[in-house]
This record gives structure tokens, C-alpha cells and sequence, in this order.
């Protein structure tokens, strides 16, 4: 028999532990602000060990009580872990998810965040994630950024995001509550991904039209940037996508799940992280300052109605953002 658990995505040489320590210290100091006595859980799957190993030691150097529990891949993003990692996710005080597949749309993020844990997902990070690029932001500039733009946002009902590669979608955001996953998650509740930083907010169901054009990366399939792939956007669901082999993977997967609401367009975001690598891994990709991207699938994690079996989000290069006609964030510039 063949080896079950697999990397789908790129995977470095391995870094030294010192190499990833100061990554994991910023963590638990800018980004956690973890206290003495706190209860540090670390979730992460069997291909992302390491990871969690360091984020433990570095919880351990600030005073924080860590707990790792390690589980399989699950296989999809936005796909549930087991019950067992749902429970302690619920009762730590900080968490952080290093997996292959996103844990940002599961019960047991979801669970941590309403139980006032507050902590990050970080789905397909690499260990020189921890030493090299997005990591290496002043989170605290890239939040005050976001909260420009959200000063603007939650008093719109139109959005729109565009780009010269072809992405053109609208759709409508009256009273959704905005997702500051900047890279700070200091108070009760709050969640990030690191290394990304980015604002997004999820579209009313059922409104949004229009055009994607992905020239970065597709979640779960890989980098974009030899061959594009096109989606068209109707009624607020994903209606095709052509363009070579990732749109043959996302038509695939989509149909896999025999769930309509798979199909759902559940988010717009824009990245806000100047340090991000681009076309080096998946959360820098999302959170690099001058992207753009939308999620398919659930958006019950980020203020929406749609728990779906997945969360696949596609990524394109210098988007611009309209919030009812104005141009608020141009390739990464500020407008207003």
C-alpha cells in the first residue's frame, strides 16, 4: 500500500529551530501578547509537527502553559477536525492552528473565538515561515491600515474588486460585520492567520456577480502564474471556471462535496502585508499588501449564513477595491 498523508503543497528544506524562534517568540509577543499562566494549545496535523513543536517552546518562553494535539490531514480546507481538537481549541486561552488544510472555517476555531480564546489559523505554513518574509511585518501598521479602510467599509453597501488580469466582482456588504485578521489577536475573541495579514468581509447570498481571474494561487491546487484560471460568479455562486488544469481541480472538487453550497462566493478580502513573499506560500500569498482574493464555500466563520464542506479561496495580483463607487486601496495604495 502507498503512504496515505501526503505534503500537497511546496515544502522548504527544514529550518533549524533557532532559525524559526524569533518568528514564534513574535507571535506570542506582538501578535498573542501571551501572559504568564495562559493556556497555550497548539492543533496541528501530522505534517506540521515541527511547527507546533517551536510554538510550544516559544509559549513556554514567555510564561505560557503549552498543550500540542496533533491529528491527520484533514484533506480539504474548511473540512472539521476531530471532536477531542474541537474541545481543547474551546478551553485554551491562546491557540494556534499550524495545519495543511485550513482550520479558519471549522467548529473549532469558531468554538475558541466564542469561548474568548483568541489566537491564529496557519494553514500550509512552511517552518521558514517563522524566519523569512510575512513574518517579519510590523503588525501593528498593517491593523491601522485595515482600520482605515474598515472605517469606510462598514458604512458600505456596494463592493467591488477589480484588476488589469480581469477580476471584476461586485456584491452586496450592508451590516456584515468586517474580519480584521491583521496579525494582532491580543483580546478575547480575536483570530488571525498567520503570517498574513488582510481585511475581508463575506457578501449578503446570493448577490454578488461578476468575474474572478486568479494569477497567484488557487487553495489546495498550487501558483497560478504560468496559467490563469477564470471563474464566473452568478447569483452569488461559483457558475463555471475554465483555464487548464486548476480549473479542472476546482471544477472537480466543488463537485466532489455533492453540496450546493460548496458554490457559495463567500468572501472579499485584500491583503495588507508589505514584508509577504509572493508565490511562496499560501497565507503570504493572501496577506501580501497589493493582492486581492475571495473565498468559495463557507462563510459562517466571518459573519455569514453558509456552513459549507469547504473553504477555497483564489488569489490575483493588484486588485483594487470600490466601496460604493469610491476607490478605497489601489494596488496596495491608500485612497482615502
Amino acid at each position: 500500500m502507498s503512504w496515505p498523508i501526503q505534503h500537497f503543497h511546496y515544502v522548504p528544506g527544514s529550518s533549524s529551530i533557532i532559525e524559526m524562534m524569533p518568528g514564534a517568540l513574535k507571535a506570542m509577543t506582538q501578535c498573542a501578547g501571551v501572559k504568564p499562566g495562559e493556556n497555550v494549545v497548539i492543533a496541528c496535523d501530522t505534517n506540521k509537527l515541527r511547527l507546533a513543536e517551536v510554538l510550544a517552546a516559544a509559549a513556554y518562553a514567555v510564561g505560557g502553559v503549552p498543550t500540542i494535539t496533533m491529528f491527520t490531514p484533514t484533506g480539504a480546507h474548511g473540512a472539521q477536525v476531530p471532536d477531542p481538537v474541537v474541545g481543547a481549541c474551546a478551553r485554551a486561552d491562546v491557540f494556534f492552528l499550524p495545519t495543511s488544510w485550513s482550520m479558519t472555517h471549522t467548529d473549532a476555531r469558531i468554538a475558541a473565538s466564542e469561548s474568548g480564546a483568541r489566537g491564529a489559523t496557519m494553514c500550509e505554513v512552511t517552518e521558514d515561515c517563522l524566519a523569512a518574509g510575512g513574518i517579519l511585518a510590523d503588525f501593528e501598521a498593517a491593523d491601522r491600515l485595515a482600520r482605515k479602510i474598515g472605517a469606510v467599509l462598514e458604512k458600505t453597501d456596494t463592493i467591488r474588486m477589480t484588476s488589469p488580469s480581469g477580476t471584476d466582482l461586485t456584491g452586496k456588504v450592508t451590516k456584515r460585520p468586517i474580519q480584521y485578521e491583521t496579525g494582532l489577536f491580543r483580546n478575547p475573541g480575536e483570530f488571525g492567520a498567520l503570517p498574513n495579514s488582510e481585511l475581508n468581509i463575506s457578501p449578503i447570498e446570493g448577490s454578488t456577480e461578476g468575474v474572478i481571474v486568479g494569477n497567484v494561487r488557487l487553495m489546495g491546487f498550487g501558483i497560478l502564474r504560468e496559467e490563469p484560471i477564470t471563474i464566473e460568479v452568478k447569483n452569488g455562486e461559483v457558475s463555471k471556471a475554465w483555464g487548464g488544469a486548476a480549473a479542472d481541480y476546482l471544477n472537480t472538487t466543488l463537485a466532489s462535496f455533492n453540496d450546493r453550497s460548496a458554490y457559495n462566493l463567500a468572501e472579499f478580502a485584500v491583503g495588507l502585508n508589505p514584508k509577504a513573499r509572493s508565490y511562496a506560500t499560501n497565507l503570504e500569498d493572501l496577506g501580501r499588501l497589493g493582492f486581492g482574493h475571495h473565498g468559495i464555500g463557507s462563510n459562517y466563520a466571518i459573519g455569514g449564513n453558509v456552513k459549507a464542506p469547504c473553504h477555497i479561496d483564489v488569489i490575483y495580483t493588484d486588485a483594487t477595491l470600490e466601496l460604493d463607487g469610491k476607490t478605497v486601496l489601489e494596488r496596495g495604495e491608500l485612497r482615502v
